[in-house]
């Protein structure tokens, strides 16, 4: 018999798909039952909690493929918050910094952001310099991979004239050779490994805070995309004292200095190595993250065709990862049961990663390991049907580039067609390959899934703050864009025979929501909320109407 028995709903199942159902039945955090209300009713007895949903939609739980959980939670309720509107302005950043500079006297850093690529040419350590010359000040841009600093960080860091570019790094310098304050990619490392956090609230809090964020919007497992020794701690922490809400999927640097990676390599191979001991029910560790480029909007992406205005352009030379050393990467760790996921947004970024997957599967056969592409931003019309073909899972983040001041940003460097043929989930859907979504939170603000929903199934921009469409010939249907954020997202947490759909047997991991999201206009996906969360069995997240 039932523990509590869910009736009178428009429950979507995912799988089978097209399932619809009316009720189900939970008994110890499982579904024992989904059909019809009179199939169901048999399940209730005098202990059944008997909720009447009045019509409303239910669909599983979402799944968040691609977050910076910890981090982002931590970053927003220690550091500097820079204006995110796309109508900041140099002196709207300027201001903030200045506020938060007067308000923490005690904080022996200000770091924070995240500024935009659209102001990088105007960004320079003399600003930063006026607001506080004797703490040091980092800024991250939307990205994280980039910083502005001012000249005491630089100075901690010993950067000066004489220093040269680290590997996969580029210090920026005027035309007398001076560094500006401008750190690129690998550079930035050199400075954000010499950070004193402020610390108003500790990592537990801040996980807490975001988790109950997560629920909030309906999400019950996310993959933490840069999870370093700390971050680690923390989960496993939590979950041993039933804090943790959350299936994770934790990926460990390897070559990676971004996001709380600030980590040597061998301390990164070491933690990777030490896995095992930070693993719990909810929390699994056979993952590793790496970035073979960066971001278009600071030209750091990698592409076949070079930038407008770039000549002698060779894209072998922009790699951040020796494509051999992938190669053999992958097929070690491939060989270990651990799943690679690659950052990589330009075309031949996209292909090299896929070509060392293909490498891996000649190497070590066809294994059940489904490794991962962070953004697949950009990726050839020959690449499309490869994800397929590899087992490779597609992971694209629509609110980086449905219109934004990001995508404006990819506009200015690559010019408006190239940009706006980027992103073709629907191509890659056609395929048969696997595809996820994930919001890159803290790099996109908000983790608001609802707001991403719409931009796949739109290709607009959900606020109405930015004008147009982006490549909308690549939109997909609502029943797509919920299978990348249901049992797509549990295919690729190897969780999709314990979650991602409402069957029997499986955890009783699903939302009940305001609107019908399938019959709505699909400009208002949106406004969607989550009014109740369930994540196995228990209710995690409840909404008062």
């Amino acid at each position: 018999m039932a523990d509590i028995v869910f009736k009178n709903g428009s429950i979507y199942c995912v799988e089978p798909k097209g399932k619809w159902v009316e009720a189900v039945a939970i008994k110890a955090g499982f579904f024992i039952a989904v059909g019809t209300n009179k199939e169901i009713a048999e399940y209730i007895t005098a202990h059944t909690e008997v909720v009447d949903l009045g019509g409303k939609t239910v669909i599983p739980s979402l799944h968040d493929m691609h977050t910076h959980a910890l981090v982002g939670a931590y970053e927003l309720l220690n550091t500097c918050n820079l204006p995110t509107s796309s109508f900041s302005t140099l002196a709207n950043l300027l201001e903030a910094i200045s506020n938060f500079a007067t308000d923490n006297p005690e904080a022996e850093w200000i770091s924070g952001g995240a500024w935009q690529p659209s102001i990088q040419n105007q960004l320079h350590k003399s600003q930063l310099d006026k607001i506080d010359a004797n703490r040091p000040i980092l800024l991250y841009d939307f990205s994280h991979h980039n910083a502005w600093v001012n000249s005491k960080a630089l100075e901690l860091a010993g950067i000066n004239a004489e220093t040269e570019d680290p590997k996969g790094g580029i210090i920026e310098r005027d035309q007398s050779g001076e560094p500006t304050g401008v750190l690129l990619e690998g550079a930035t490392q050199l400075v954000a490994k010499h950070i004193t956090f402020y610390e108003k609230y500790d990592r537990a809090q801040a996980a807490k805070h975001i988790m109950e964020q997560f629920n909030q919007y309906g999400i019950t497992s996310i993959k933490d995309a840069l999870a370093d020794k700390t971050v680690l701690e923390t989960y496993n922490k939590l979950d041993k004292e039933n804090h943790l809400h959350m299936r994770i999927a934790a990926y460990l640097p390897w070559k990676a200095s971004v996001l709380g990676a600030e980590t040597t390599e061998a301390e990164q191979v070491e933690l990777i190595n030490n896995r095992k001991q930070y693993q719990t029910e909810l929390v699994k560790t056979d993952f590793v993250k790496m970035f073979i480029d960066g971001v278009p909007a600071a030209k750091t992406a990698v592409f076949y065709e070079g930038y407008q205005g770039e000549e002698n352009y060779h894209y072998l030379e922009e790699l951040l990862i020796n494509p051999d050393t992938l190669q053999q990467a992958f097929i070690d760790y491939d060989k270990q049961g651990i799943s690679v996921k690659v950052h990589a947004t330009g075309d031949a970024a996209v292909s090299t990663v896929l070509d060392a997957i293909e490498a891996t599967k000649v190497e070590n056969g066809s294994t059940h390991m489904r490794h991962q592409i962070a953004h697949a931003s950009f990726v050839q019309p020959k690449d499309y049907a490869r994800f397929a073909q590899l087992n490779a899972i597609a992971e694209f983040s629509p609110l980086l580039w449905v219109p934004t001041i990001t995508h404006e940003g990819n506009k200015l460097v690559l010019g408006e067609e190239r940009a706006d043929e980027g992103y073709p989930i629907k191509s890659v859907v056609a395929t048969g390959a696997t595809t996820v979504y994930g919001s890159d939170y803290p790099i996109t603000p908000d983790p608001n899934p609802w707001h991403a929903m719409e931009g796949l199934i739109t290709r607009k921009d959900p606020t109405g703050e930015l004008p147009g469409t982006v490549n909308e010939e690549e939109r997909i249907d609502i029943y797509t864009a919920i299978e990348l954020f249901t049992i797509n997202g549990a295919k690729s947490m190897y969780t999709e025979d314990v979650t991602g759909s409402i069957e029997v047997g499986k955890s009783a991991d699903m939302i009940v929501l305001n609107q019908n999201i399938f019959e709505v206009d699909s400009s208002n996906i949106h406004q969607t909320e989550v009014l109740l969360t369930l994540f196995k069995g228990v209710k995690v997240h409840e909404k008062q109407e």
